[in-house]
Protein backbone atom coordinates (compact mmCIF):
# COMPACT_ATOMS: atom_id res chain seq x y z
CA UNK A 1 0.00 0.00 0.00
CA UNK A 2 1.56 3.33 -0.99
CA UNK A 3 2.20 5.97 1.67
CA UNK A 4 0.40 9.33 1.78
CA UNK A 5 2.72 10.70 -0.95
CA UNK A 6 1.77 7.77 -3.16
CA UNK A 7 5.23 6.20 -2.99
CA UNK A 8 5.92 2.47 -2.64
CA UNK A 9 8.33 0.20 -0.79
CA UNK A 10 10.82 -2.06 -2.59
CA UNK A 11 8.75 -5.10 -1.65
CA UNK A 12 5.60 -3.59 -3.15
CA UNK A 13 7.43 -2.70 -6.36
CA UNK A 14 8.85 -6.21 -6.68
CA UNK A 15 5.36 -7.67 -6.24
CA UNK A 16 4.07 -5.69 -9.23
CA UNK A 17 6.66 -7.13 -11.62
CA UNK A 18 6.93 -3.69 -13.24
CA UNK A 19 10.33 -2.21 -14.14
CA UNK A 20 12.04 0.32 -11.90
CA UNK A 21 14.73 2.89 -12.62
CA UNK A 22 17.55 3.15 -10.11
CA UNK A 23 18.82 6.71 -9.73
CA UNK A 24 22.23 5.53 -8.45
CA UNK A 25 23.06 3.05 -11.21
CA UNK A 26 21.06 4.96 -13.85
CA UNK A 27 19.63 1.69 -15.15
CA UNK A 28 16.27 -0.04 -15.48
CA UNK A 29 15.78 -3.37 -13.73
CA UNK A 30 14.40 -4.67 -17.03
CA UNK A 31 12.99 -3.07 -20.18
CA UNK A 32 9.72 -4.69 -21.23
CA UNK A 33 8.78 -1.72 -23.42
CA UNK A 34 10.75 -1.12 -26.66
CA UNK A 35 10.16 2.59 -26.07
CA UNK A 36 8.31 4.45 -23.33
CA UNK A 37 8.08 7.87 -21.74
CA UNK A 38 7.62 7.28 -18.01
CA UNK A 39 6.96 10.28 -15.78
CA UNK A 40 6.21 10.94 -12.13
CA UNK A 41 2.87 12.50 -11.21
CA UNK A 42 4.59 15.87 -10.72
CA UNK A 43 6.35 15.77 -14.10
CA UNK A 44 3.11 14.75 -15.83
CA UNK A 45 1.45 17.84 -14.39
CA UNK A 46 4.42 20.12 -15.22
CA UNK A 47 4.42 18.97 -18.85
CA UNK A 48 0.66 19.35 -19.28
CA UNK A 49 -0.19 15.64 -19.38
CA UNK A 50 -1.66 15.04 -15.89
CA UNK A 51 -2.62 11.63 -14.55
CA UNK A 52 -6.19 10.57 -13.88
CA UNK A 53 -7.16 11.19 -10.26
CA UNK A 54 -8.83 8.86 -7.75
CA UNK A 55 -6.59 5.91 -8.56
CA UNK A 56 -8.06 5.46 -12.03
CA UNK A 57 -4.58 5.29 -13.57
CA UNK A 58 -2.09 2.68 -12.45
CA UNK A 59 1.69 3.05 -12.66
CA UNK A 60 3.58 1.52 -15.59
CA UNK A 61 6.95 1.56 -13.79
CA UNK A 62 8.72 3.00 -10.74
CA UNK A 63 11.73 5.18 -10.00
CA UNK A 64 13.95 4.54 -6.99
CA UNK A 65 14.79 7.83 -5.31
CA UNK A 66 17.78 7.30 -3.01
CA UNK A 67 17.35 10.52 -1.02
CA UNK A 68 13.67 9.95 -0.28
CA UNK A 69 12.43 9.32 3.23
CA UNK A 70 14.52 11.59 5.40
CA UNK A 71 12.04 11.38 8.29
CA UNK A 72 11.04 8.38 10.36
CA UNK A 73 12.26 4.84 9.78
CA UNK A 74 8.92 4.04 8.18
CA UNK A 75 9.36 6.94 5.72
CA UNK A 76 12.73 5.54 4.62
CA UNK A 77 11.06 2.39 3.34
CA UNK A 78 9.03 4.34 0.75
CA UNK A 79 11.61 5.25 -1.88
CA UNK A 80 9.85 4.30 -5.11
CA UNK A 81 7.84 6.90 -6.99
CA UNK A 82 5.25 5.58 -9.44
CA UNK A 83 5.78 6.43 -13.11
CA UNK A 84 3.01 6.89 -15.65
CA UNK A 85 3.19 6.15 -19.36
CA UNK A 86 3.12 9.28 -21.51
CA UNK A 87 4.60 7.77 -24.67
CA UNK A 88 1.70 9.13 -26.74
CA UNK A 89 2.79 12.67 -25.83
CA UNK A 90 6.46 12.11 -26.76
CA UNK A 91 6.43 14.36 -29.85
CA UNK A 92 4.88 17.20 -27.83
CA UNK A 93 7.24 17.02 -24.84
CA UNK A 94 10.45 15.38 -26.15
CA UNK A 95 12.57 18.53 -25.80
CA UNK A 96 11.69 18.77 -22.08
CA UNK A 97 12.44 15.18 -21.06
CA UNK A 98 15.33 13.97 -18.94
CA UNK A 99 17.29 10.86 -19.89
CA UNK A 100 15.86 8.84 -16.99
CA UNK A 101 12.30 9.54 -18.19
CA UNK A 102 12.84 7.56 -21.40
CA UNK A 103 13.05 3.77 -21.67
CA UNK A 104 14.34 2.28 -24.89
CA UNK A 105 14.90 3.90 -28.24
CA UNK A 106 12.82 6.83 -29.57
CA UNK A 107 13.31 5.42 -33.09
CA UNK A 108 10.88 2.66 -32.06
CA UNK A 109 8.01 5.19 -31.95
Amino acid sequence: MPNKKGWYTKEEVLETGLPSYNSNSKRWTHEPYPFAVLLTKTRCKELGVPILESGRELPSAFRHIALAGRGTNDDKRYRYAPLYDRTDAYHLIKDQLYEHEIMGDPDNV
